[in-house]
């Protein structure tokens, strides 16, 4: 039997408002764009914490009706600025940041409407 040592190294998400996910993936963590031909699709990859991110636009109605979401976490510096800056771009808070001790746990929704988990620590 052979063992893998499996490695994630890319991320696709389908995207309904691509100008303001990559706005918010750049601004929020420092992600690193580039328009790319994906299939025909104008898409955009960048390299958020060593993962290449995918955004791809929906290609029509059919793909929005049921296009899935997606739920990433990162471990950042400090939530808040990133629910701030979620905000600025058309997401939106997702519950009270939760804080025990020098943790810190919570929750945005990205501009198209993905939770991102959120961890720091103090």
């Amino acid at each position: 039997m052979s063992m893998t040592n499996p490695t994630l190294s890319s991320i696709a998400i389908q995207a309904h408002h691509i100008e303001r996910m990559v706005a918010f993936y750049s601004e929020a963590f420092g992600g690193e764009f580039r328009k790319v031909a994906a299939g025909g699709l104008e898409s955009w990859f960048g390299v958020v914490a060593g993962i290449t991110l995918k955004l791809v636009p929906l290609r029509g109605e059919a793909d929005f009706e049921q296009y899935p979401l997606h739920q990433l976490g990162f471990a950042v510096e400090a939530i808040d600025e990133v629910i701030a800056i979620a905000l600025k771009h058309g997401g939106r808070r997702e519950g009270e940041v939760i804080r025990q001790g020098d943790q810190a746990h919570g929750a945005v929704r990205d501009p198209d409407g993905n939770t991102l988990e959120l961890y720091s620590s103090a």
